[in-house]
């Protein structure tokens, strides 16, 4: 019995057929036609060197496109453009949800604890913080006691509501020596006051003959007597009118004596703002307690001693700090053994300081 050999191929086969189908050459001409064992037509160019070579057991099987195709002159790759999935995506509907209600006891409830919080802590600090100790620094003149009373603390007073800038004006106003004040509080129950004193004050006359002490801004810190004048500066050329301690003090204007007619050029009180500015020019310069005295009766020539070893001529009230200034520096620069006059007025020579020995 004759048998015939047929070559058929396999399913497999078939189906890799089926599915390749009719794919484009990647040169871009004529498709390349996938066939079985009867195709005719031959496939050409790029496919047929890249065409797999049939199976014996098989037979012909189907081309499929090549997986790296040669591109011509080096062409970049067409890229490759993926629909992304988000485009047929619809939009979220918007939902309007109504607002919540507005709870007027929860409000309420709220409001009444804040309040409670607060009386809780105002209770506490009536209750807790009270004035039982006053401290005080830096007194030589008055007593401790003396500097409380001034201050007008009181025992058992809210600690926390001690207003600090009226203390210190009770205390200076009421205590003249008292230059300035600090107040501070240290909790549970302590106030400390720090105070500073006047280091020098200056014994003025009055028109009845009494002495008062006065500080270098004009107020009266005290009465005193003429002994105890001479271990201050003293002022000359003025008088006081009606002094009154813890008041600015205030200059007698003297009257015409009867029959001159010619006016007043030179103001009692323009003399008495003249030795203040001296007063804390010295100060200022670090001449404190140190001159004897500052004579204002002329105004075209103002004179001061410094100790009882110089004589300073000031002549008249232009730059007054600046030729106390002179004077100080010409003074340290002298011997011990040395005194006499020092002319400070820039009159004879400009901006030098004559120095005059005594005979």
């Amino acid at each position: 019995m004759d048998t015939k050999e047929t070559n058929r191929p396999t399913g497999r086969s078939k189906a890799t057929a089926t599915k390749q189908g009719t794919r484009r050459r990647s040169d871009g001409n004529q498709p390349i036609r996938s066939g079985g064992a009867g195709s005719s037509t031959a496939p050409t160019g790029t496919a047929t060197q890249n065409r797999r070579a049939p199976s014996a057991r098989t037979g012909q099987r189907a081309v499929s496109a090549p997986k790296n195709p040669v591109r011509e002159n080096n062409a970049p790759p067409r890229p490759r453009t993926r629909r992304k999935a988000q485009e047929n995506v619809p939009a979220p509907d918007v939902v309007y949800t109504q607002p919540g209600p507005f709870y007027k006891y929860r409000f309420l409830l709220h409001l009444a604890t804040v309040v409670a919080i607060v009386l809780a802590i105002l209770f506490g600090m009536s209750i807790f913080f009270k004035v039982s100790t006053v401290t005080v620094a830096g007194n030589e003149k008055y007593t401790a006691w003396d500097i409380r009373e001034a201050a007008g603390i009181k025992d058992g007073e809210n600690l926390l509501t001690i207003n600090e800038a009226k203390i210190s004006n009770n205390i200076t106003s009421k205590l003249p020596y008292v230059l300035k004040v600090r107040v501070g509080i240290k909790l549970p129950d302590t106030v400390r006051i720090e105070i500073v004193e006047l280091d020098v004050v200056y014994a003025v006359e009055a028109t009845d003959k009494s002495w008062w002490l006065m500080r270098s801004d004009g107020k009266i810190v005290d009465k005193t007597n003429s002994a105890d004048a001479e271990q201050h500066t003293v002022i000359i050329g003025i008088q006081l009118e009606n002094p009154v301690v813890g008041e600015q003090a205030k200059a007698f204007q003297p009257e015409l004596p009867e029959g001159e007619t010619q006016p007043i050029t030179v103001l009692a009180k323009e003399q008495l703002q003249t030795a203040i500015t001296i007063a804390q020019f010295l100060e200022d310069s670090g001449v404190i307690g140190e001159a004897a005295s500052i004579d204002v009766t002329s105004m075209g020539n103002l004179e001061l001693w410094f100790g009882k070893r110089f004589q300073v001529t000031l002549g008249d009230s232009l730059e007054l700090g600046y030729k106390i200034r002179s004077m100080k520096s010409a003074v340290d620069q002298m011997g011990d053994y040395q005194s006499g006059i020092l002319d400070v007025s820039f009159t004879i020579k400009p901006n030098e300081v004559i120095y005059t020995p005594f005979p």
